[in-house]
């Protein structure tokens, strides 16, 4: 007999009222672990386990925006999927980010997301 699986989905949770401190300790404790990704902003905390879909259509978008760039003309810089923050306001992990024109300092290049602003 064959049995099939079900696909496992993004699986997320949410909680608020958690201030800065308490996210640092949340954020420690998920060091090791691959796959999860913490969202933080003025007091709401975001913790997501992305599936295999979702990492299959993060890298596709890549891929597709880095075929753009290079078809345009436009110079960019990959720049990973960091921890974007402004300390006690925001933090968030993209998928992916790039610098786009003249590789800066990565603070410099994360200024037009609104993260850093």
């Amino acid at each position: 007999m064959t049995q099939t699986l079900d696909k496992p989905t993004d699986q997320r949770f949410t909680h608020s009222g958690i201030n800065w401190q308490q996210f640092r300790f949340i954020q420690a404790g998920f060091n090791n672990s691959p796959g999860i990704r913490l969202f933080y902003y003025k007091g709401e905390v975001e913790i997501l386990a992305v599936s295999q879909d979702h990492e299959l259509f993060s890298r596709t978008i890549a891929g597709l925006l880095f075929d753009y760039f290079v078809e345009k003309g436009i110079e960019f810089y990959p720049t990973g999927s960091f921890t974007q923050e402004k300390e006690e306001v925001a933090s968030a992990q993209a998928d992916e980010s790039y610098c786009i024109g003249s590789l800066k300092k990565i603070p410099d290049c994360l200024k037009w997301n609104g993260v850093m602003n």
